[in-house]
């Protein structure tokens, strides 16, 4: 008969999604680990085969706690600057993890439209949703994300990194500016 655990995979995944969370990636070791189930590092060995695919399930558990926010956002009016906005809350509210999802180096791409496919979680989603509320074609609409992703991307990384905290005010009125000169460039071009 196989051997009985204390804890689940998901109850383990979750203390280290705590752990990430409130210290980042670093932080996450079989010993953090046991110390937060109160049990003994080898605890993590009886359902992941090493730390690495630990760490892993933990980074995707992350990934999946963006996207449930990205997913509500894109339901209402507005879904493209809902998730703008969104995703610069992400970074206030959960800065450790929006670097690792956002700031870590991963494989590099040769041209900025293949990054946003790699990075966005939810990027058919917010094409469609460009194109729908804002009547563009599909390149028109790739070309306005890319600039928007940029810019509230640096925003958003300033944020999560503490080098500036923008107030909603100020993100709303600067996100609202670009957005605005972007469309009036992008329809005047067509």
């Amino acid at each position: 008969m196989p051997p009985s655990y204390k804890f689940t995979r998901q109850e383990m995944i979750e203390a280290g999604l705590k752990i990430v969370r409130e210290q980042g990636l670093a932080a996450l070791t079989a010993r953090s680990l046991a110390q937060a189930l109160e049990a003994s590092p080898k605890v993590i060995f009886g359902h992941f085969n090493n730390m690495e695919d630990f760490s892993q399930q933990v980074i995707e558990a992350g990934k999946q706690v963006f996207v449930d926010r990205v997913t509500v956002a894109l339901q209402g009016p507005y879904a493209f600057r809902n998730v703008g906005l969104e995703y610069i809350r992400f970074a206030a509210q959960e800065p450790k993890l929006f670097q690792i999802l956002f700031l870590d180096e991963r494989e590099p791409v040769t041209h900025f439209s293949q990054f946003l496919p790699l990075k966005d979680y939810s990027y058919e989603g917010m094409l469609a949703a460009i194109e729908r509320e804002y009547d563009l074609e599909p390149a028109q609409a790739a070309t306005i994300y890319q600039h928007l992703f940029i810019y509230s991307h640096g925003i958003a990384s300033m944020i999560a990194t503490g080098i500036y905290r923008f107030s909603p005010q100020e993100i709303e009125e600067r996100m609202i500016q670009l957005f605005t000169s972007l469309i009036m460039t992008i329809k005047k071009g067509a």
